[in-house]
């Protein structure tokens, strides 16, 4: 059975904006160390051009699993499904949290901290949003 237009709509939105949130962090910071050689100020730059494409991903994701939440009857989900969305709702605060704490960090081991608990929960939130999707 195909997905009306609207669920197709609205899943594709999430997982593009999870791609983009997940990935493009995975992504960034594989190329951190090749961008930094690359001169002063490279890191930065590109961190700047992401983060104009992460948070507008990050606000879609909010706003498409909320979404994605109003389309179950609650009534008829089983308490393990409602334990893992819970966790899961945890866990996509901890990652935005910690996204934002890493912009605003004053020495690299805290970027680098802040930036690993973003990257981490973002992994872990994809990975909770699979099972929960059965």
């Amino acid at each position: 059975m195909l997905a009306s237009a609207l669920d197709g709509i609205r899943l594709s939105l999430h997982v593009l904006a999870a791609t983009i949130w997940v990935g493009g962090q995975f992504t960034l910071a594989g190329l951190v160390p090749s961008l930094r050689g690359a001169g002063e100020g490279v890191a930065n730059i590109a961190a700047k051009a992401f983060s104009r494409i992460s948070w507008p991903a990050y606000g879609v994701l909010i706003i498409t699993g909320f979404w994605n939440v109003a389309t179950f009857n609650m009534n008829h989900t089983t308490t393990p499904w409602k334990v893992i969305l819970g966790i899961k709702l945890t866990v996509v605060a901890i990652s935005g949290i910690s996204a934002y704490v890493h912009t605003k960090a004053k020495t690299p081991a805290k970027a680098a901290l802040w930036g690993s608990i973003s990257g981490t929960s973002a992994a872990i939130t994809l990975i909770l949003g699979v099972f929960l999707a059965g």
